[in-house]
């Protein structure tokens, strides 16, 4: 159970000034509540099992400035984006990594993308955004309806469609309280588990919308079935 109350996914007016044009609204995350004080040090060595070396020895060699709870070469999480992260991830690493941060440095906008998916993810906080923040937006993210105009493009693929359509038949016999529209999560079939963030400047480069604003603190998410 989480600590967070409400909802998670708020969707701002298309003019609200804390977002610009060219940034769906749709597509950002804001924490419904931020930590100014991050806990002393800003990773975990349960997370990937290690134990008491230098603190250097901690950090992700190919992105030292990243929590290496998030490092796909150092994390060993690995948690089905299909659940809600306090649901899936292991209780004892949940708690003790949520409120970590997710960068060295202050940070209070990353944007997520993914060659698995289309949609990029804007994480947006008044302060620095945490694991629980980058775990939470890819959750939310994807448990979006697909609209009208993205299911027009899913069609094109059968395979695609076929994929989608199979994920969510399971996805509701498996809770028949679901919801029974298909979401984007059921783009991903069976390619669901979470095993850290990387970095790819040039798809970053390729998947930014001309004409649209960047973001310095872009992360590729990696994804495995």
């Amino acid at each position: 159970m989480t600590s967070w109350p409400g909802h998670r996914w708020q969707g701002p007016p298309s003019h609200h000034p804390q977002f610009p044009h060219g940034v769906d609204p749709r597509h950002v995350y804001v924490p419904p509540q931020a930590y100014p004080h991050s806990p002393p040090g800003w990773w975990n060595t349960d997370t990937y099992n290690l134990r008491s070396p230098p603190a250097s020895q901690y950090r992700s060699p190919k992105h030292p400035n990243l929590n290496p709870t998030l490092a796909e070469d150092t994390t060993h999480l690995r948690f089905d984006i299909r659940q809600k992260p306090s649901n899936t991830i292991l209780t004892s690493t949940y708690y003790s990594n949520r409120h970590a941060v997710a960068l060295a440095k202050p940070t209070t906008h990353m944007r997520l993308v993914s060659k698995a998916f289309p949609w990029q993810i804007d994480i947006k906080s008044p302060a620095n955004i945490t694991c629980e923040d980058v775990w939470e937006s890819l959750y939310m993210a994807l448990q979006e309806p697909i609209a009208d105009s993205e299911w027009g493009f899913i069609i094109k693929d059968k395979k695609h469609k076929e994929t989608v359509e199979n994920a969510a038949k399971k996805r509701v016999e498996s809770d028949p309280n679901a919801d029974k529209r298909p979401k984007r999560i059921d783009y991903l079939g069976d390619n669901t588990l979470f095993r850290g963030l990387d970095k790819d400047d040039d798809f970053v480069k390729l998947r930014l919308l001309p004409h649209s604003p960047g973001c310095a603190e872009t992360w590729m998410i990696k994804l495995m079935s």
